[in-house]
């Protein structure tokens, strides 16, 4: 790094700090405004700012590592979660603005009534502020650490900081984590979404130049893909980009097909998180003005996330194969930032390691906003301190931010690399995901059955990743059960190998679904005056909530499910077609490049239309629009 370069990077942070902190008086009024800004977001602000946190440090690693690894057809484990966000737009996003909650975890006790509801709550938010929260900032913070050593020059040395001896790739993670820390603990939600803004044209501008240049090294997209396709060392150097399914398992999972397990995995069950809107893009959401703005906010990061800003990411991979076949002890991890130390000149360097600094810090300070507020308003507020005033709570979430900050930095510390960390959070997700569904399409679910499913979730992935460890065997605790039941050759593990990481899923999904049911209808329902409040706020359809809605004369839902899968058949329609074409151009066919452009406009104008009918009954009820239709 020229002393240019880290001149630009110096600035970049020094001028995130100053907007941050230029919203702290805003932030500072009560916890509405620190957790969701008031309620004053706009469409655009919300969903740049969702954009923002989810293309974070790691995501153009961690894509870049599936590509060199698997091939491009890897990439669907970035990609299938498209298919819930759609159902978001159409349906879940609407109904958790009209809740008016500040958190997630919140909606429980809507949902739920009694003691069992807040025992749920306090579960929920301990898990997710204690555990989950840090465990993503455990691998947005490794992501940084390979790129602080990569590209600043700086891997290897040791700093004495505190009487520790820490890496200096570490210390200097550390100094970033830092700058996101004050730009979140001053400014709560307004900081965040603002520099989200700026901090997202600054990345998606940083990305776009570095794949440019990749191709130009490589000498053109032509000669890109002639050599790739003649590396045959390369699991993926047939170019596929739809998953080419294999029904066989192999270890380790490198062959450039998905097994059938992943397919599962991916296509019918990682995408249920994404559709149930959760955690901080709850958040943003419930921060937007009206379910009009919030629908559109989660449209616009659903097209932009996984239709575009991944192809630089992609491209670059891509080359970084012809230029570095071989990382070696680095990991394919680290060919991104390596890439951008090998194309990049003097003072473009700096900018686009500005970008990446940009990216790690809009998810890093998202993470720290979302989950204090767990522990502030779902724990603090709601059990421990429920009368204190409104600064009392900011000045508690402030704090409480930094204790957030310190749990994902030491998991950060202690993990090998990021898929591994994804991998566990997908195997503990996948009860979870069907429960949390369970909870909107079926009113005899009750909060003892969540407990229980929770308690068998935690208690079965702990034994699953971590008990041969707990319990000092050979081998892991699972494998040979899981080896005679689904016939796996000798030498495949159940519990690590990338084949099986869709079956993991599937195992964890089944207990979390069988658990949930079987406690809720031997335990009793929720009152149905409850049910029936829930049911007028949110206004969801009648199918599950059948037993509820019989009572209420004259309720009308916002919508009906005819309508809910239109809108999201329109929409995972709508971002596949922008999704092709984008491929077709890389692949430098424009014919169906332009072909598949114009689909995708004609459904997206198509569908805002269909959502400004839908709403319009909700937003202006003197408006001359008649209600939300029937008919499709």
């Amino acid at each position: 790094m020229h002393w240019i370069d880290w001149t630009v990077i110096v600035l970049f942070l020094v001028s995130n700090i100053a907007l941050g902190l230029y919203f702290s008086h805003l932030a500072g009024k009560n916890v509405d405004s620190y957790f969701v800004s008031g309620r004053t977001l706009t469409w655009y602000l919300a969903g740049v700012s969702m954009i923002a946190t989810a293309f974070a440090a790691d995501t153009p690693l961690w894509v870049g590592a599936l590509v060199r690894q698997y091939g491009m057809q890897a990439v669907w484990q970035y990609w299938s979660p498209l298919i819930g966000c759609a159902l978001a737009v159409a349906l879940f996003a609407r109904m958790w603005r009209r809740t008016e909650v500040i958190t997630d975890n919140e909606l429980l006790e809507l949902r739920y009534d009694g003691k069992s509801a807040q025992t749920l709550r306090g579960i929920s938010a301990s898990v997710g502020a204690l555990i989950i929260c840090p465990l993503i900032i455990g691998w947005v913070a490794k992501a940084m650490v390979t790129i602080a050593k990569e590209t600043m020059g700086i891997g290897g040395q040791q700093w004495m900081i505190a009487g520790f001896s820490l890496p200096s790739e570490v210390v200097v993670t550390m100094i970033v984590m830092g700058c996101a820390l004050l730009i979140c603990a001053f400014s709560g939600l307004y900081g965040v979404v603002y520099t989200d803004f700026v901090q997202f044209i600054i990345a998606t501008l940083g990305t776009f130049i570095l794949a440019w240049l990749s191709v130009r090294e490589v000498g053109g997209l032509g000669a890109m893909v002639e050599k790739l396709s003649s590396s045959t060392a390369w699991a993926g150097h047939e170019l596929h980009m739809a998953p080419v399914i294999s029904f066989g398992v192999s270890a380790g999972g490198n062959t450039g097909t998905m097994s059938i397990w992943n397919v599962i995995g991916f296509f019918a069950i990682l995408w249920w998180g994404n559709a149930l809107c959760g955690g901080f893009q709850a958040q943003r959401v419930l921060a937007c003005k009206n379910t009009e703005h919030a629908s559109k906010a989660l449209l616009l990061h659903t097209i932009v996330y996984f239709a575009i800003i991944c192809w630089p990411w992609i491209i670059v991979a891509l080359a970084s194969i012809i230029i570095f076949p071989d990382m070696g002890v680095a990991g394919h991890d680290a060919a991104y930032p390596r890439m951008l130390v090998h194309i990049l000149p003097i003072g473009l360097r700096g900018l686009v390691v500005s970008a990446l600094i940009a990216a790690f810090i809009s998810c890093i300070s998202t993470l720290f906003n979302w989950g204090s507020s767990y522990i502030v308003s779902d724990l603090y507020r709601r059990f421990l301190h429920p009368n204190a005033s409104d600064k009392h709570y900011v000045r508690v979430s402030r704090f409480v931010t930094v204790l957030v900050a310190m749990a994902g930095g030491a998991i950060s510390f202690y993990a090998d690399n990021i898929q591994q960390l994804l991998e566990i959070f997908y195997v503990v997700g996948g009860g979870a995901m069907v429960v949390g569904a369970c909870r909107w399409f079926w009113w005899r679910i009750n909060a003892t059955g969540e407990i229980a499913a929770f308690v068998a979730n935690w208690v079965v992935a702990v034994l699953l990743i971590f008990g041969h460890r707990i319990l000092h065997l050979e081998a892991p605790l699972l494998d040979g059960p899981m080896r005679a039941l689904l016939h796996l050759p000798e030498g495949v593990s159940f519990t690590n190998d990338y084949d099986l990481l869709g079956a993991r899923m599937l195992f964890m999904m089944i207990i979390g679904f069988g658990t949930v049911v079987v406690v809720s209808l031997c335990t009793p329902p929720v009152e149905k005056i409850h049910l029936q409040a829930f049911v007028r706020r949110t206004r969801i359809f009648r199918p599950g909530w059948g037993a509820v809605i019989r009572d209420m004369e004259g309720y009308v839902p916002a919508q009906t499910v005819p309508q809910v899968l239109m809108d999201w058949g329109m929409v995972v329609a709508t971002v596949c077609a922008l999704l092709f074409s984008m491929a077709y151009l890389v692949r430098n066919q424009p014919g169906p490049a332009t072909g598949l452009f114009i689909v995708f406009i004609i459904l997206l104008v198509w569908f805002l239309r269909r959502t400004r009918r839908e709403l319009a009954s909700e937003l202006h009820p003197d408006s001359s629009l008649p209600p939300s239709p029937t008919k499709l």
